[in-house]
């Protein structure tokens, strides 16, 4: 707590006792805690970590957004308006000439085609985002072009339902730069090709629209970011966020308790419960798509065996874990698609905890017990806790798991790679769309087998078979209510063939200072908003 105390005192300037304590934080400043030390970048054409997420949102705006309270609401943010072809195939947006970046340089449709652009020539992990539109290096500068300073136009390569499309500009990754400063700062990277930026905006410079800048990035420490003077809208409220990594549940509900920090994002159950009843302290509950799982790597030849995959789906005592170790914080949850999206809410549950079932399937599959497999776990609550309680019920059926518990870095690292049998861990998705967890979790890309441009399916080594094409079917449907079953029948099949085995889906609970107001809880990943917020 000390370095802490020393950390913020130095990126905000606050002023300290005698004896080093601070009484409360600056009231100019809204200090969150948070596990950020899986942070690689903040460029919107590559980020994609959770807190690299939430402090990129706060810095760069995209053309359009929705409404967390109503996410069916497409609202335009960069953009004032859009129309649609008749084909379905080209979406035509009118920039808000209202709209400037924190250099003071207006937005214009060149920053949005010179933003979306990169994030095709980049090829960064978060590429794919973009690319299931069919677009790729040799055709980027046709099918993203401004047509005049006002006027962007994007072309698609097929008929889709006209909300996804939407909704995939919506996310981080739609973030616009300012092409004038980051082409300033354009280098090589070690190919010899062009960085567009990426090597200066990742370290503590920022070029965006919101309502914040980048101050400071100290890498798995903290991140400051500061007030956007030229920003376009409603001023922000402070003049300062500090995020600081803090990943440990009851350190940050000590700080919040003393006024060392504002927001605590990563309080556990007991925790909370403890904090709701301080009259210091507000818990503000929110709607979250965020889904935890853990994947199956098929390339392992037990886990390649079908039986020992539904053998450790009936090793799970999902319920007993929500009720203790989760308490109030999730629910039981086993299909791909969140409650609260179209083609969620399906209550589909087939599996709970059954070692005799278990049992028996191990043994129809053929495979020797023990079976040993590395399972990698991030190192801060919850992953730990359920990762802990599942390795307790596989080992009754002669599953043992090899707990390798690491921090975010290493933890994110290993299953890019692959470079495990099992990964714990969460599922945010990128905009408020079916198709965001469907691709991701079903669709397999023949061009990308270890799925290095995120389609899990890959990078587990799951081939999903016909399932894969009824996805790609299902964002193409324009009718909503054909689309939701088809959503529905593909998550039964799924959950019960995938190696994916999903255990609950989250319940939001943010805790908070009570003079803190203003805050936004989003409902993707990491999509937080704290423009409004004030300090009472």
């Amino acid at each position: 707590m000390r370095l802490f105390k020393t950390l913020m005192a130095v990126a905000v300037g606050a002023v300290m006792t005698a004896s080093g304590a601070i009484a409360e934080t600056p009231k100019n400043t809204l200090v969150i805690a948070d596990a950020i030390d899986d942070i690689i970048t903040l460029d919107p054409a590559e980020v994609s970590e959770v807190g690299g997420v939430l402090m990129s949102q706060q810095i760069y705006q995209p053309l359009v957004t929705f409404d967390p309270a109503d996410p069916t609401k497409i609202i335009g943010v960069l953009a004032e308006s859009w129309s649609v072809s008749e084909d379905g195939k080209t979406f035509t947006f009118k920039m808000n000439p209202q709209a400037k970046f924190a250099s003071g340089h207006p937005v214009t449709a060149k920053d949005a085609e010179y933003s979306l652009q990169r994030v095709i020539l980049l090829d960064s992990r978060i590429s794919f985002i973009l690319t299931q539109f069919g677009l790729n290096k040799d055709n980027v500068a046709e099918r993203i072009k401004a047509t005049d300073d006002s006027t962007l136009v994007l072309q698609v390569d097929q008929k889709y339902a006209q909300s996804f499309v939407l909704y995939v500009l919506s996310s981080f990754t739609g973030g616009i730069v300012d092409s004038a400063l980051v082409k300033q700062h354009e280098g090589k990277r070690e190919d010899g090709s062009n960085d567009y930026g990426n090597a200066w905006l990742k370290s503590d410079n920022s070029a965006g629209s919101g309502p914040y800048v980048l101050t400071k990035w100290d890498p798995k420490v903290s991140i400051l970011i500061s007030r956007n003077d030229n920003y376009w809208g409603t001023p922000p409220g402070v003049e300062r966020i500090f995020i600081q990594h803090m990943p440990e549940s009851a350190t940050q509900r000590l700080a919040l308790e003393k006024g060392d920090i504002d927001i605590a994002n990563k309080l556990g159950p007991d925790d909370i419960g403890a904090v709701s009843a301080n009259p210091d302290v507000s818990v503000k509950e929110g709607i979250s798509s965020t889904i935890y799982y853990f994947g199956l790597n098929v390339r392992n030849p037990a886990l390649s065996n079908p039986k020992v995959v539904e053998a450790m789906k009936y090793l799970v005592d999902y319920q007993g874990i929500a009720d203790s170790i989760g308490r109030g914080t999730v629910k039981v949850h086993q299909t791909m698609i969140p409650d609260g999206f179209l083609g969620g809410g399906i209550g589909y549950t087939p599996y709970k905890l059954d070692v005799e079932k278990a049992k028996a399937l191990i043994a129809e599959s053929g495979v020797a017990t023990p079976i040993k497999l590395a399972t990698v776990v991030w190192n801060v609550p919850p992953y730990t806790e359920y990762a802990q309680a599942v390795q307790a019920t596989m080992a009754q059926a002669g599953i043992e798991l090899d707990l390798q518990v690491v921090d975010g870095g290493q933890w994110l690292e290993r299953y890019r790679s692959h470079d495990l049998d099992i990964w714990f861990g969460l599922w945010g998705p990128d905009y408020p769309d079916p198709h965001s967890n469907a691709k991701a979790f079903t669709v397999n890309d023949p061009t990308d087998p270890d799925g290095a441009h995120g389609n899990l399916a890959d990078r587990f080594g799951w081939n999903s078979g016909p399932l894969s094409d009824q996805v790609l079917a299902a964002v193409q449907e324009q009718d909503t209510e054909k689309r939701k079953q088809m959503y529905d029948e593909i998550q039964r099949a799924h959950t019960d063939s995938s190696p994916f085995v999903y255990m609950f889906q989250d319940s939001r609970k943010v805790a908070m200072r009570a003079n803190v107001k203003g805050v936004v809880l989003g409902i993707t990943f990491s999509d937080d908003r704290y423009g409004g917020v004030t300090k009472e």
